[in-house]
């Protein structure tokens, strides 16, 4: 392949068991993303890979992994990362952090991207509150992913979780936010079809690209008044993770079949900037698809201070200034890394 041929391709990397998941959910939509790569520590998520070009970081068996020795372990491939991301201009990092994989190797890939010159967009899930043991390495995670990006979103698990799954199993609740992440996910980096009018991916990284983290909100609504209903619902979850009047810049992605009416549309859009920020630049994307029920994501940058803050307190109370200033990693003694990076 030519480099002119390279040049300009989308790459979306799936990281882990979240992020495989999610990343093959979106190899199925119509996407502007030329190439889905898959890596991981667990040859189990490579089921959800189909075809797709993977690099499996193989620990010994039985062995406790950390964020620290996932990054050791994945120095033996980094010629591999780099021979997938070769000549791409944007390159999606997909992950759920707080797990030892997703947390170690979403900063690692992002790195190695940005470093073959690619715009590096990076989405974080981030765990349920009641995982919290995975929480301390979901923010020292977040942290580290935000300063080899562009631009994060950051997706909370608590925000997709739905007040009427209670009865669900564990496996259903994962299922369920993984499937509500990429239908806004799709949306954002839908390509423009009949009954899609779609974004464009430079007006998405000029939003995301923004100082501070990008947070995704959603919300539904089938009642009469659906539009503001849901856009209210939207603007709340992120509320409940920042301040919303930091807003900079914003995406309304309205999601519904032919019921929703421009005057739905002009609704949403309008209303966004009473509810936030009048300052705010807003852009929106519609897609006609699914039921009469409203799904109204709403993508809102600029944020400087989060929730996650708490999840690393030393960072909170040191900063940058104080702590590391490159991402720890631990080399097992067994792996002979150099010899096979020549």
């Amino acid at each position: 392949m030519s480099q002119n041929e390279k040049t300009g391709k989308i790459v979306a990397v799936g990281i882990g068991s979240a992020g495989s998941r999610i990343t093959s959910l979106l190899s199925k939509e119509n996407l502007f993303v030329d190439k889905f790569l898959f890596v991981s520590c667990d040859e189990n998520d490579f089921v959800f890979a189909s075809d797709n070009p993977r690099i499996l970081i193989q620990p010994k068996l039985g062995e406790k992994l950390t964020p620290s020795l996932v990054r050791g372990l994945a120095l033996s491939h980094i010629k591999e990362l780099n021979e997938q991301l070769e000549g791409a201009a944007v390159v999606l990092v997909i992950a759920g952090l707080g797990g030892a994989t997703g947390s170690g190797l979403a900063p690692l890939v992002a790195h190695v991207a940005s470093g073959l010159g690619a715009t590096v967009i990076g989405i974080a899930v981030m765990p349920f509150e009641f995982e919290k043991k995975l929480l301390f390495n979901a923010g020292v995670a977040l942290r580290w992913l935000r300063k080899n990006t562009k631009g994060v979103i950051v997706v909370d698990n608590n925000n997709l979780f739905k007040a009427s799954s209670e009865s669900m199993t564990l496996t259903d609740i994962y299922t369920a936010t993984n499937h509500e992440c990429v239908r806004a996910l799709s949306s954002l980096f839908a390509r423009p079809t009949d009954t899609t009018l779609a974004l464009g991916i430079n007006k998405v990284l000029s939003t995301v690209a923004c100082n501070g983290y990008t947070l995704l909100g959603v919300a539904n609504s089938d009642s009469t008044d659906k539009a503001e209903e849901a856009l209210a619902g939207a603007v709340i979850s992120i509320g409940k993770l920042a301040e919303t009047m930091e807003t900079e810049k914003a995406v309304v992605i309205l999601n519904c079949d032919r019921s929703l009416s421009a005057s739905d549309v002009a609704t949403a859009v309008g209303r966004l900037g009473s509810m936030i920020n009048r300052n705010v630049d807003v852009e929106y994307t519609v897609v006609h698809s699914g039921t009469s029920e409203l799904q109204v994501s709403l993508i809102a940058s600029g944020f400087r201070n989060t929730k996650y803050d708490e999840y690393d307190p030393l960072y909170k109370v040191f900063g940058d200034e104080n702590l590391e200033k490159e991402m720890d990693c631990s080399i097992p003694f067994e792996v002979d890394f150099l010899e096979r990076c020549d």
